[in-house]
């Protein structure tokens, strides 16, 4: 319950106007929606970015919060933000294996790989540039389409997610996929140093260490560099560790954003802690001095060349 209690939080700081396309997907016999955010500037084989939202949350909030549309508008890509089903808890949510939707027969990575074909053949959208992020559940989701699906996403980034033990133990991507992991030190819903015990009921996960080096084992990139980007924002005294790795014989990267001492949160999300200080006490702080949905993109865009499939 305290879980539930913790994330409906963040799920009730916004009610949303933000206005996109809402569309309507049939999946498993059931109707699936999501909201498609097509900037005004998009051009032929334009990229495809996969805005995924957390347990109980909607793909309204996620779009409200992000303001990935923004940064959208800016560079030309779209953007989807698909919604999750009801669990068995009553809760909005995408199936990556929580111990309490082990009876779920909800496929969301079919979903989701089945929305991109589908939209990627509507709108034209380039068959090398899809990429996937997004927020806790969200996040998770990214890592499990990373090991399922990196012969459709060209590279994920995952903020506040977590691998499932199962999702970890059984990852073996198709192709190499760039990783990137934002994530707080005292994240008390994604615990950064992870949950193998099961304590907190939604079923035994890594912590983020084991995480990167998982997939820095994995792509064997041996170079690393730590920079330490230090809170400029007045009242924010949330550092952020960048660890960056990658090989000179390699394409891919795996990047790490530590943010020290930060919450459960989508850093530079727009609210302030006594607007909804029950909310900030639960979910706790983060950086201000970055926006997620910014650096997701500064980290997908790497990927964009020819020469970078």
């Amino acid at each position: 319950m305290i879980k539930q209690i913790t994330i409906l939080f963040l799920s009730a700081l916004f009610i949303s106007s933000v206005l996109s396309e809402e569309g309507t997907f049939s999946h498993q016999g059931l109707d699936r929606y999501y909201y498609l955010h097509l900037p005004d500037n998009i051009g032929p084989e334009a990229p495809l970015v996969v805005v995924i939202h957390g347990y109980t949350s909607s793909a309204n909030t996620i779009m409200a919060y992000s303001k990935m549309n923004e940064v959208a508008d800016r560079e030309g890509f779209a953007v989807v933000y698909p919604q999750g089903t009801i669990d068995a808890e009553g809760n909005t949510f995408f199936n990556v294996g929580y111990e309490f939707n082990v009876e779920s027969t909800i496929d969301d990575v079919s979903f989701i790989r089945e929305l991109v074909l589908y939209l990627r053949e509507k709108y034209r959208f380039s068959t090398e540039k899809t990429f996937a992020t997004g927020m806790s559940n969200g996040g998770d989701m990214s890592y499990l389409l990373a090991c399922t699906s990196s012969d459709l996403f060209r590279a994920v980034a995952p903020v506040a997610g977590v691998m499932m033990k199962e999702t970890l133990e059984n990852c073996n991507p198709v192709k190499p996929i760039p990783v990137f992991e934002i994530h707080g030190t005292n994240d008390n819903v994604s615990y950064f140093d992870g949950d193998m015990e099961n304590t907190a009921g939604w079923g035994a996960y890594y912590g983020l260490p084991k995480t990167i080096e998982f997939w820095v084992t994995k792509h064997d990139l041996n170079k690393k560099e730590e920079i330490q980007l230090t809170s400029i924002s007045k009242g924010d005294k949330n550092d952020i560790i960048f660890e960056r790795y990658w090989s000179e014989e390699k394409l891919e990267e795996v990047w790490f954003y530590k943010v020290i001492d930060g919450g459960h949160i989508w850093p530079g999300f727009t609210y302030k802690w006594w607007k909804n200080p029950l909310a900030w006490y639960y979910l706790g702080s983060g950086n201000d001095d970055i926006n997620a949905s910014e650096e997701v993109w500064s980290f997908f865009k790497k990927f964009l060349s020819e020469e970078a499939k």
